[in-house]
């Protein structure tokens, strides 16, 4: 940076810089996103592939720009400011490493604040910090070359609603060509025998909610210990998935519901939705014990 000249971290380059990079990722990173989802159990009560693309491209070219510009300034330019500032001071390195490296302290910071909300602290601290990683570096870009040109840069928009539009072009296509290939699979319910079924069921919070024999004999210690019946049918659900059946001789036992059968093989696990498709209250139970 030359000598009496100074660089506002939320001036106009910087900002449409951020904004626009922050909002070229979202759609590829939604993609990818449900690209994966694709092969986990969304326990009944997911929208729907049509209906989440038709929601996306109806509202996407109305929210993106306003998403980018509330990211950068919550996230890209915090960091960007303190990577600048970090640089001066220690005079050693690119600036543009600094900014990025300060992404790591402002996504702990949200996180630990959604952490105080009730979210999970990890996984979200690693995924905000790596949204703010391609922003950060295209304001480093467009401050170098605005200063090379000598005039401000345009169609900073433009230019990166192309290259989104082309990124998830290239992924929907590398998504076809797996689904085509075996590579991606869709999620299916595993079925599992009586064997695998035989074993204690337990809810999250470790208690046995069932106990079921391979000659079909279930004990419900939950439900005063009432002992009936269990047997694995196939739901009414398209595609159909295989439901477990538990028959308590205890009269009015609530415990004797309807599960579906979810996970996988290697690590199965019973659900049933308390709630409704609109508001879902998922319970779930895993073998064990």
């Amino acid at each position: 940076m030359k000598r009496g000249k100074t660089r506002r971290t939320w001036g106009d380059v910087e900002m449409r810089a951020a904004g626009a990079a922050s909002a070229a990722q979202l759609p590829v990173a939604g993609l990818v996103s449900f690209i994966v989802t694709l092969g986990q159990d969304d326990h009944g009560v997911g929208g729907g592939p049509d209906f989440g693309l038709a929601c996306a491209i109806l509202f996407a070219p109305l929210l993106l720009p306003v998403l980018g510009v509330v990211h950068s300034g919550v996230l890209t330019l915090p960091a960007v400011w303190l990577g600048r500032r970090a640089a001066a001071g220690c005079g050693r390195g690119p600036e543009w490493a600094w900014s990025v490296g300060c992404l790591v302290p402002v996504g702990v910071a949200w996180a630990g604040f959604f952490a105080a909300l009730g979210a999970p602290f990890a996984g979200p601290a690693g995924w905000i910090t790596a949204s703010g990683v391609v922003p950060a570096l295209n304001v480093a870009y467009c401050r170098r070359r605005e200063e090379r040109l000598g005039r401000p840069l345009r169609k900073v928009w433009i230019l990166s609603g192309l290259v989104s539009l082309a990124l998830c072009a290239t992924v929907f296509g590398a998504a076809v060509v797996a689904t085509e290939t075996g590579l991606l699979k869709e999620y299916e319910a595993p079925h599992l025998t009586p064997g695998q079924v035989a074993g204690a069921w337990r809810d999250e919070d470790g208690k046995v909610r069932f106990r079921l024999h391979e000659n079909g004999r279930a004990d419900v210690p939950s439900c005063g210990d009432a002992t009936g019946t269990w047997a694995l049918t196939l739901g009414a659900d398209s595609p159909a998935r295989p439901v477990l059946d538990v028959d308590a001789d205890a009269g009015g036992c609530e415990n004797a519901q309807t599960w579906t059968v979810g996970g996988t093989e290697d690590d199965p696990e019973l659900f049933v939705n308390l709630g409704s498709m609109d508001d879902p209250d998922i319970e779930t139970l895993h073998r064990g014990g």
